[in-house]
């Protein structure tokens, strides 16, 4: 993974920064009622990674070593897994938020002045309610919010030092699309002698190609309903160009991961969560300047590449 954050990003006018990432603020604030939802999707995510780790080796997720790649800056998914009981961990390039000021200090010195803003405002306006519904959500599943800083592993995943064969079930949401390219091969190179011989992976990019690919706050999958006025264009990152999103994106398209993981893994299953997204938005006009593209690919958002190893691997 890349030396600096994968969070900070490449808008070198201070203007831009501010009106993309004001967005982003602005949809926080106005997700704090329905954060509530937001939970129980992360949740039903926990859900679906039990049943699809049962059906590929009939075994329960809750006897396995979970990996997280890229647990980001707000941990939810991590905190809910070991709150639930499961022996997870995870590694990030950043370190997280999960309560201290010195954490702050931390992403400041690794980071810079436009990180440190950006934690700092979500930790002091965001981060107590959205910890709060958690707890509760755990609590109706009767289990307690728990935070174990030790498994916050801090650090390059593709040269971690790692255990052979020590994790049964690695997966990864909206990571991979902020990884160069051959560092995605230095990494999947990794995990490959990290998962145990049955174990399976569980990789969710968000695909370039598609109409939040660029991710412009306001292409966002929860802005596509909304009658609003936009500054860019639909699939703006693949057309104009005008407007870049404050992070890193490597530009990989559906058969360029399906390439890179086929070379390390057996792609077991494709699953495209968001399948026909931004239909509403593909115009005559634009499908024809966009005619490189396939629909699948115009249309996809984020999609889950199920992985074991190759028999050669074993």
């Amino acid at each position: 993974m890349r030396g600096t954050s994968n969070s900070t990003g490449e808008i070198s006018n201070p203007a831009s920064w501010v009106l993309e990432n004001g967005q982003f603020f602005w949809i926080r604030v106005k997700g704090i009622a329905t954060k509530r939802a937001g939970i129980a999707r992360l949740l039903a995510e926990i859900d679906g990674y039990v049943e699809v780790y049962r059906e590929a080796t009939g075994r329960d997720l809750r006897d396995a070593r979970v990996l997280e790649i890229g647990y980001g800056a707000r941990p939810l998914r991590l905190i809910a897994m070991q709150s639930l009981g499961f022996d997870a961990v995870g590694i990030d390039l950043d370190r997280p938020t999960l309560g201290s000021v010195s954490e702050l200090l931390e992403i400041y010195r690794r980071n810079g002045v436009r990180r440190f803003i950006k934690s700092a405002i979500r930790h002091v306006l965001f981060d107590g309610h959205e910890r709060s519904t958690l707890r509760a959500a755990l609590r109706s599943r009767g289990s307690q919010m728990r935070i174990y800083p030790s498994r916050f592993l801090v650090g390059d995943a593709a040269q971690f030092p790692f255990e052979p064969q020590s994790a049964d079930f690695i997966f990864s949401e909206d990571v991979f699309e902020h990884i160069p390219r051959e560092q995605i091969h230095a990494l999947c190179s990794r995990l490959a002698r990290v998962l145990t011989a049955d174990g399976i992976a569980m990789i969710t990019p968000c695909i370039f190609t598609g109409i939040n690919g660029g991710h412009l706050v306001e292409w966002y999958p929860n802005t596509l309903m909304q009658n609003r006025k936009r500054r860019t264009e639909p699939w703006e990152h693949l057309r104009k160009r005008r407007v870049r999103a404050d992070c890193y994106l490597n530009e990989l398209r559906l058969s360029d991961y399906q390439e890179i993981f086929s070379e390390y893994f057996e792609v077991v299953r494709i699953i495209d969560r968001d399948k026909g997204i931004g239909r509403q938005f593909l115009t005559p006009a634009i499908r024809q300047e966009l005619a490189e593209f396939s629909v699948d690919e115009l249309l996809c958002n984020r999609v889950t590449y199920l992985l074991k190893l190759r028999r050669s691997n074993n």
